[in-house]
């Protein structure tokens, strides 16, 4: 999570995290399983004691609403990791679909969080979950700092790992996206959709839009030479086709950006951004 994009092996002098803050809440009962398999993409009636797993939770319509990782604790136990800001708004669609099942949400609560450039899971950490990002792990701990000297991680600036994210192509909910944006559009389905499990909230949309193919605009990568603002236009052959999301400045490549765009934009296309009409070009994901 420095220049190199390629994740360091946890253990070593070269390994590297960020420090970092998360919003987590509990849902916990006999009913907390089938509760939570009903609304996430993910499937979680048969997700084993201490595994994570990345989901989404989405409206009826098939709108990307909150992007979680979902820790099973026990049986009956489950840990919902999200962003610090993203965690109220998650207890209250969790108590919306609430009725009459066996079960306790509890939280929010803020916490540390170490995220660790690794292979695998490191050994010892109480709560370790796949990270959004390939080739990253997520770490709840009281103390990150202590974590990552008992990893014997390096930690660096947030801006690695933004880089990293960007050059991976994963799109940050509420960043890369708005409240209409679908799953296929955020290119999210291979991270955090089973498309095996039976029906949850949103699924309809999420199904049809896999097997018919009816998103009309995609998660894309945008590269330049000069800096990219978020929210800039993105015009091709004399029409804007999506803006600029995120934006990160990268050793190799330049300046790296995502945005949704429109999927007859090609790959290789010459672009203009912003009112500047700064020179890009639309590169597939990952960047490379």
């Amino acid at each position: 999570m420095t220049g190199d994009p390629h994740p360091a092996t946890t253990g070593t002098a070269t390994a590297t995290c960020v420090i970092g803050t998360c919003g987590l809440v509990w849902v916990e009962g006999p009913d907390a399983a089938s509760f939570l398999h009903g609304l996430v993409t993910c499937s979680v009636t048969d997700q084993a004691v201490g595994e994570g797993r990345l989901a989404l939770l989405l409206d009826a319509k098939g709108h990307i609403g909150a992007q979680l990782q979902i820790v099973r604790d026990a049986a009956a136990g489950f840990t919902l990791i999200t962003e610090p800001d993203a965690a109220a708004p998650l207890v209250e669609d969790l108590e919306r679909f609430h009725f009459s099942e066996d079960l306790e949400i509890i939280g929010p609560e803020a916490s540390a969080q170490l995220t660790l450039a690794a292979d695998q899971a490191p050994p010892g950490a109480a709560i370790a979950v796949p990270g959004w990002t390939p080739g990253t792990w997520t770490i709840v701990t009281d103390d990150a700092l202590a974590a990552a000297t008992q990893l014997g991680c390096t930690p660096t600036g947030a801006e690695a790992l933004e880089r990293l994210r960007i050059r991976a192509g994963v799109a940050r909910v509420g960043t890369d996206t708005g409240p209409k944006t679908l799953v296929q559009e955020a290119r999210l389905e291979d991270r955090a959709v089973d498309f095996t499990k039976g029906c949850y909230l949103g699924q309809e949309t999420v199904a049809r839009a896999q097997h018919r193919g009816q998103v009309h605009r995609t998660l894309r990568g945008v590269v330049a030479q000069a800096p990219l603002p978020a929210g800039a236009e993105v015009h091709y052959d004399g029409r804007a086709v999506g803006a600029i999301t995120s934006m990160a400045a990268d050793p190799e490549l330049g300046t790296i950006a995502l945005g949704i765009l429109r999927r007859d934009v090609p790959d290789g296309a010459a672009v203009t951004v912003g009112p500047g009409a700064v020179p890009a070009t639309v590169r597939p994901l990952p960047l490379r």
